[in-house]
C-alpha cells in the first residue's frame, strides 16, 4: 500500500528529528570545548598582559604570586630555555622533588613553543583529578615564554552536560514548533491534492465508468488549487467526451463487424488474436473469450498465422482456399489476409463459400440431369423414327405401337419442359402476384383433375374445425403444389387410392394442411433426398408413370417462396403423409420474394 504525501512528510520529519538528536551530542561537545578553549585563552591573555611589562623573570614570578589569590586554577611560567620559572602548585606539593623541568615536556607546552598555543586533557597524579591544560606562548623582551594554565576537567564536563541538555531541549522545542508550523502549512497545501486524489481514485480503480467532477471544500476557486481543479474538470470533460466518441465509434464498428456474413479476426504484431467477430467464431468453431491473446496454433489453425505473417512481410493482401468438414458436411472457406496501415497489425477475413460451391454443384447436377432426362426420350423418339423410316412396310399393329411410344416420350418431354419452366417461374415471385385465396377451393379443383386420371381414387377434403383457412398466396402456384402432392399420392398408391387432405389453423398466424395416403411408402434412407431435383425413389416406376423427378422439388420451392415449411413422414407398405405449414399473412418486414 502506497503512503500518502502527509505520511511521507511525517516519516521524513521523524527521521530528521532522530538524526538531529544523534548529531547534536558531538556538535555540543565540540562547541563546549571551543568555548572552554576560548575562555582559557582569554584568561591566559589577561595574565600575560598583566606580567608582560615586568622588567625581568623575578618580577614576573612576584607579579604572579601577588595575583595568586585571584587565580582559581593552576598556572605555570616556562622561559625560553624551557625551564619552569614558577608553578602555583607543583613546588609546594612536591617539595624537594620539584625540578624546573617538571612540566616542560607536556604536549600542550611543546605545542605552544611550536605553534603558539596548545591544549591537552590529562589526569594529574599530583592533584588526583583530571585537568584541561592550556598553554600559550608570548614574547618577553624578545624571548619566547609560555604561560601554562590548568582547569579542573569536572567543571568542563559539568558545563558540557548542562550545555548539551539545554541545547537539546531548546533544539527539540524549536524543531517541534517548526514541525507543527510546517505540518499546518503542508496540511493546508496538500488538503486540496488529497481531495483531488480521492475524487479520481474510484475511476482509476474501475469502480466508476466516468471521471467524476472534482469539488474542493472551503477552497477559493481563484487560488492555484481552485484553478487546478477547474482545469482538471475541463480536461476530464474533454477526455470523457473523447472516450464516449471512441466508445461509440468502437461499438459502431463492432456492430458492423458482427453484422457481416464474413468472419473477421484481428491480430497484433506478435500474431496474438485481439478480436474475432461472432461469424468467425461460428465458422472456426472456437470461443472468442478463450482465443483472445492466443496465437492461431493454439486454436488449431497454424496456416492462418503463416498467411498473415507473409501478408505483413510483403505488405499486400494474400488469399488461399481451405476445405474442411463441420458436422459431417463439407465447408469451403476463402481466407484473405490484409495488412493494416500501421504495419504492425493484420486482419484475417474468412468467407464461407460453401453455398456457392453447393449451388455450383447443384447447377452442374441440374444441367447433367436435365440433359439426361431430355436426351433419353429424344434417343427413343429418334430410334423409333428411324425404324419407321427404314421399314415402311411394317405391320399396322407394330407401327401403331411405335407411334404410341413416340407420343408418350413427346409427352414426357413436354412435362419435363413444363416443370423446368415452373421452377424458373417460382424463382421470380413478385409480391404483386399474391392475392387472398382459399386453399380448400384449390384442393377441390385439384381433386377433380386427379379423378379424371384416377377415377377410382377416394380423395377426401377435410376441415374438421370448420376454420377459416384463407391465406395470402399465388393461387396458380398453390394449385400446382397441392396438385402435385395429391397426384403423387394417387400415382404411388395401389388402386383405388385412399387420400385425405386435411386443413387446420395453427394458432392465429398459420394454417396447416396434410396430404396423407395409404400407398407404397418411401424408404427411410430416401426421405432426406426426395425434394432434390430429378431424384426418384424408383426410376423405372417413375418413368413408367410419366414423372420428371421435379414434382416434389417444385412443391418445396413453392412453399419456401411463401415462407412456409414442408415435412414428410412415411412407412413402407403403410403410406406417406406430407405436412405443410404456411403463414396466413406475409408481414411487411419480410423481404419480397
Amino acid at each position: 500500500m502506497s503512503l500518502s504525501l502527509r505520511q511521507k512528510i511525517f516519516i521524513i520529519y521523524l527521521v530528521l528529528f532522530f538524526l538531529f538528536i544523534a548529531l547534536m551530542f558531538p556538535f555540543s561537545t565540540h562547541t563546549i570545548k571551543g568555548i572552554t578553549l576560548k575562555s582559557m585563552d582569554d584568561r591566559a591573555s589577561e595574565l600575560i598582559r598583566s606580567i608582560q611589562n615586568e622588567p625581568n623573570d623575578e618580577q614576573i614570578v612576584e607579579a604572579l604570586k601577588k595575583q595568586k589569590p585571584t587565580i582559581f586554577f593552576r598556572v605555570s611560567i616556562i622561559d625560553s630555555n624551557r625551564v619552569v620559572l614558577y608553578d602555583t602548585h607543583t613546588k609546594r606539593l612536591l617539595g624537594p622533588k620539584f625540578t624546573q623541568k617538571y612540566v616542560v615536556e607536556h604536549p600542550e607546552v611543546l605545542d605552544a613553543f611550536k605553534y603558539g598555543k596548545g591544549y591537552h586533557e590529562e589526569y594529574s597524579a599530583l592533584l588526583k583529578q583530571k585537568f584541561a591544560y592550556f598553554a600559550k606562548a608570548f614574547d618577553f623582551h624578545g624571548k619566547k615564554y609560555v604561560l601554562r594554565t590548568a582547569f579542573p576537567y569536572k567543571y568542563v564536563a559539568e558545563i558540557t552536560n548542562d550545555f548539551e541538555m539545554g541545547f537539546l531541549i531548546w533544539s527539540a522545542v524549536m524543531l517541534l514548533l517548526f514541525s507543527l508550523m510546517t505540518w499546518f502549512v503542508i496540511h493546508r497545501l496538500t488538503s486540496p491534492i488529497e481531495q483531488i486524489i480521492r475524487a479520481i481514485t474510484p475511476y482509476q480503480e474501475g469502480k466508476q465508468t466516468t471521471i467524476p467532477e472534482i469539488k474542493l471544500n472551503a477552497t477559493n476557486s481563484e487560488d492555484d488549487f481552485g484553478r487546478l481543479a477547474s482545469t482538471l474538470n475541463d480536461l476530464s470533460a474533454k477526455i470523457q467526451t473523447h472516450i464516449d466518441s471512441l466508445t461509440k465509434e468502437r461499438n459502431q464498428k463492432e456492430t458492423i463487424l458482427e453484422s457481416l456474413v464474413e468472419g473477421v479476426i484481428a491480430v497484433d504484431k506478435d500474431m496474438h488474436i485481439t478480436y474475432a467477430n461472432s461469424y468467425a467464431e461460428k465458422l472456426l468453431d472456437f470461443s472468442r473469450e478463450e482465443a483472445a491473446g492466443k496465437e492461431f496454433k493454439d486454436i488449431g489453425k497454424p496456416e492462418f498465422r503463416d498467411l498473415l505473417q507473409n501478408c505483413l512481410n510483403q505488405m499486400q493482401a494474400l488469399t488461399f482456399s481451405l476445405q474442411t468438414k463441420k458436422n459431417g458436411n463439407k465447408v469451403f472457406l476463402d481466407i484473405v489476409g490484409v495488412p493494416t496501415k500501421d504495419e504492425n497489425q493484420a486482419i484475417l477475413v474468412i468467407q464461407d463459400k460453401s453455398t456457392e460451391h453447393k449451388m455450383l454443384e447443384m447447377r452442374k447436377d441440374f444441367i447433367a440431369n436435365a440433359s439426361h432426362e431430355l436426351k433419353t426420350p429424344i434417343t427413343i423418339i429418334r430410334g423409333f423414327a428411324e425404324a419407321l423410316h427404314d421399314n415402311p412396310n411394317l405391320p399396322l399393329e407394330t407401327t401403331q405401337e411405335i407411334t404410341n411410344k413416340i407420343v408418350r416420350n413427346c409427352m414426357r418431354m413436354t412435362t419435363l419442359i413444363k416443370d423446368l419452366l415452373a421452377l424458373a417461374d417460382i424463382e421470380n415471385l413478385p409480391r404483386s402476384r399474391l392475392t387472398e385465396c382459399d386453399p380448400i377451393d384449390i384442393a377441390e379443383q385439384c381433386r377433380s383433375m386427379v379423378l379424371d386420371v384416377y377415377p377410382s381414387a377416394n380423395i377426401e377434403i377435410l376441415n374438421p374445425d370448420n376454420a377459416d383457412v384463407h391465406l395470402l398466396a399465388d393461387p396458380d402456384l398453390m394449385q400446382l403444389a397441392i396438385m402435385n402432392l395429391i397426384e403423387n399420392a394417387a400415382k404411388y398408391s395401389t388402386q383405388p387410392a385412399q387420400i385425405k387432405v386435411t386443413f387446420n389453423r395453427e394458432g392465429s398466424d398459420y394454417i396447416k394442411f396434410t396430404v396423407a395416403d395409404k400407398g407404397i411408402g418411401i424408404p427411410a434412407n430416401d426421405l432426406e433426398n426426395i425434394f432434390q431435383r430429378f431424384y426418384t425413389v424408383n426410376k423405372a416406376h417413375s418413368q413408367k408413370m410419366g414423372g420428371s423427378g421435379l414434382g416434389l422439388s417444385i412443391v418445396e420451392n413453392i412453399i419456401i417462396k411463401h415462407y412456409g415449411k414442408i415435412t414428410v413422414d412415411s412407412t413402407l407398405g403403410v403410406g406417406t403423409t406430407f405436412t405443410v405449414v404456411l403463414p396466413i399473412r406475409l408481414e411487411s418486414n419480410e423481404p419480397e420474394a
